[in-house]
């Protein structure tokens, strides 16, 4: 176990405990792209691969996570708060499906169903531009949270989740003139876009997303065959399917799914206090009547959280020691339970954007007096220099688990002006590498 723990891999500028090599599950980017829009997976494979490299969990060959067999029930985030889920809508009937999850008491008068919705756990939010006439058809781009503008709903959007944190995402909007509920697969990362209705008329950036591939795609990870058979049964006549081929449209519809997904494979990783599970979009039919988009929402909303349940309950998080300070960046080690040929992401949280932390670990837990804090991994066996990024992040992802039972002790130091001796000091996790 040492051996493997002591090995080093290096890849260009990253450098990676435990021997880290990217698994299948990390490596998996592609999703199915027939040329065809249907009622089922084209290639399960494929997006099973998507959904395990996004949630750090292992899909069935059912299609579902596997965990210990139950549901999560809106268990508790890491910090111990009610996790969030974050509906939005566009032009009517999108808006008026999601007006009831709006705690806003002048857009929903009738007051806010969402907190501890149908008593799941979550907190459920919802916003949307309003419309004068409020059942329009030629909308234009409304006015409020998240207008059809590219400037307003970048802008809006970025302060919304990071108010809201949402551990899920469903962005709707306005789709064809029936009464399709469409699961839109693929979101681009455009550098060209239709026009909106005011100066600028393109995003600014464009493309929106300076950390992706220009026209770089994007794939949904909400439980899309599962959304589409509850609609399908709960017999609201709507013809709900999965579209593979195409797109969302080059316009703002397809510009807030794009941040939706973008959103949650930024925060993809179980090991993030942020952890965004599922992100996707649904196109609504303009002829479906408000109290049927009020309903069929719902349905939608019920299989996400289930499925989110079922991948919270799948993740194993290693046990955090304290000896923590001064600072207050978080360690956290979340995924598979480091069995062999399961893999978790260790992660370094809320440190000083753009400074330099320096992981430690060893297989001696020896507290010893450092800068103001305490050092736990003594003598370090692993003293490797990271770069923090802009979030004030370090992710480590996909540590293989195996050549156990083992047990390692983790810690993070990092360069801080602002600490009385320019160190701050991370929490200590003891982590049990399993056979």
């Amino acid at each position: 176990m040492v051996l493997q723990f002591t090995r080093i891999a290096v890849a260009g500028a990253m450098v990676a405990p435990f021997g880290v090599i990217a698994s299948p599950v990390a490596q998996a980017q592609g999703g199915a792209t027939s040329m065809r829009m249907e009622r089922h997976l084209s290639d399960p494979e494929s997006y099973r691969a998507h959904l395990e490299r996004q949630t750090g969990v292992l899909i069935g060959p059912d299609g579902r996570p596997q965990g210990s067999g139950r549901t999560g029930g809106g268990k508790p985030r890491l910090d111990g708060s009610r996790p969030t889920i974050l509906l939005t809508g566009y032009w009517p009937p999108s808006n008026e499906g999601v007006r009831e999850f709006s705690d806003d008491p002048v857009q929903n008068p009738n007051g806010w169903i969402g907190s501890d919705w149908e008593g799941r756990g979550y907190d459920v939010y919802s916003y949307f531009p309003e419309f004068n006439p409020r059942n329009c058809r030629s909308c234009g781009k409304g006015s409020g949270d998240l207008e059809v503008d590219y400037q307003d709903t970048s802008d809006d959007w970025w302060d919304i989740v990071e108010a809201i944190r949402p551990i899920a995402i469903i962005t709707f909007s306005r789709g064809f003139d029936d009464k399709s509920w469409e699961l839109e697969m693929n979101q681009y990362n455009r550098v060209s876009w239709i026009d909106d209705f005011v100066s600028p008329f393109q995003p600014t950036p464009a493309p929106p997303d300076d950390g992706w591939s220009d026209d770089g795609l994007r794939l949904s990870t909400l439980p899309v065959q599962e959304i589409v058979d509850a609609v399908d049964a709960a017999g609201l006549g709507l013809t709900p399917y999965i579209c593979f081929s195409g797109d969302g449209g080059g316009y703002l519809f397809e510009f807030i799914a794009y941040h939706g997904v973008w959103y949650q494979d930024l925060y993809r990783s179980p090991a993030d206090p942020d952890w965004c599970v599922a992100g996707g979009h649904i196109h609504v039919g303009g002829r479906i009547s408000w109290a049927t988009a009020r309903e069929a929402v719902k349905v939608s909303l019920r299989e996400l959280i289930e499925w989110v349940d079922q991948v919270r309950d799948g993740v194993t998080c290693q046990l955090d020691i304290g000896y923590g300070g001064p600072g207050v960046a978080t360690l956290t080690m979340c995924g598979g339970d480091l069995h062999a040929g399961t893999f978790a992401d260790l992660q370094l949280s809320g440190a000083p954007p753009l400074t330099t932390a320096f992981f430690l670990a060893g297989v001696v837990a020896a507290p010893t007096p450092f800068a103001g804090g305490t050092l736990l991994p003594m003598p370090p066996l692993v003293c490797t220099s990271y770069a923090v990024d802009d979030r004030g992040r370090v992710l480590l992802p996909a540590i293989e688990g195996g050549d156990g039972p083992a047990t390692v002790f983790a810690q993070f130091a990092w360069l801080d002006g602002l600490q009385p001796f320019g160190f701050g000091i991370s929490n200590a996790l003891q982590i049990e590498l399993l056979d």
